[in-house]
């Protein structure tokens, strides 16, 4: 897949372009995804996407409890995955951000782009203030000499997708049904810490991973069966993400805490990617460490067998 992080030296044939975010990459995106390969192939054509980077959210400095699914890199990562022939990437900008409804779709989707059709979602806005819609774009693309089509919602067990519905289901712990949402297992990548050592001490030791971003959503608190990537190899795992209440009652920022079974090398400074399979339990207080550990062997063994 090509990237862009400009339009001036963008260049496709017969160019079929869909807009958006695209935050995660789920079921609903990849049915709009396909759509638009299957159309670009139909005229001989060429897939584009078009995304904006930061996240209008964090432009505008709306980040009280906004969590992405994905960064940059991992949207990207699947993108290509899927097939997509080219992704262009626009800063999104004060500049851009005033951009009008017609002025969006003048110098950008037809001039800077060339688009011989767009394909958008059923909600897509876009424009100052979200001012333009389906019928704006579609009014205008008559005029300027490309095709408009817009796609219904995507529905999966009579549910319409979205990102938001994939977030509540990792924000309440069901990582399994974010994973139907998204086609594959929700991850968090990031690099080993230095924690505590409580788990050395009672000989289950423990990564501490801190999110390479700091706007990954992170699921709910509890105890999860995982998978671990680390140098290429997949190892079964166990993760907490929880307060350690414990080792700390006052403790109030959550952590995330693997377990990996099967392993017995330092991990530190280390970059690892989780995948969060299934959740077992939520997080509790134990009287000793003692009890805790029993606990941890209790949900190790859990792991084995879901992960067998």
């Amino acid at each position: 897949m090509n990237i862009y992080h400009s339009l001036k030296d963008f260049s496709a044939t017969n160019a079929v372009v869909t807009i958006g975010m695209f935050d995660g990459v789920h079921v609903g995106h990849r049915a709009l995804l396909q759509h638009v390969m299957l159309e670009a192939s139909v005229i001989n054509g060429e897939s584009v996407v078009l995304t904006f980077w930061p996240h209008p959210q964090v432009f505008f400095g709306k980040t009280h409890d906004f969590k992405m699914l994905s960064t940059l890199d991992e949207k990207l990562s699947l993108l290509a995955e899927i097939g997509i022939d080219h992704c262009i990437i626009l800063p999104f900008t004060h500049e851009f951000s005033q951009y009008s409804a017609h002025d969006y779709v003048v110098e950008i989707l037809h001039k800077g782009i060339g688009a011989s059709k767009v394909i958008i979602g059923y909600d897509h806005r876009y424009g100052k203030h979200g001012q333009g819609d389906f019928a704006l774009m579609k009014s205008l693309g008559i005029q300027l000499g490309f095709d408009v089509q817009e796609i219904p919602a995507f529905t999966l067990e009579q549910v319409n997708i979205s990102s938001t519905k994939v977030r509540h289901a990792l924000q309440i712990g069901d990582v399994h049904k974010a994973g139907e949402y998204l086609s594959y297992t929700y991850s968090i990548a990031g690099t080993v810490q230095q924690g505590r050592k409580i788990g050395r001490t009672i000989g289950i030791p423990t990564a501490n991973v801190l999110p390479e971003s700091e706007y990954k959503l992170i699921p709910a608190i509890g105890v999860y069966v995982t998978r671990v990537l680390y140098n290429n190899v997949v190892y079964k795992s166990v993760t907490s993400v929880g307060l350690n209440p414990t080792i700390d009652e006052h403790n109030t920022k959550p952590t995330i805490e693997v377990h990996l079974l099967d392993f017995d090398s330092d991990l530190y400074n280390q970059y690892i990617r989780v995948y969060f399979v299934e959740r077992i339990r939520d997080e509790q207080k134990y009287d000793s460490l003692q009890e805790l550990q029993s606990a941890i062997k209790h949900d190790i063994e859990i792991a084995k067998r879901i992960l067998k």
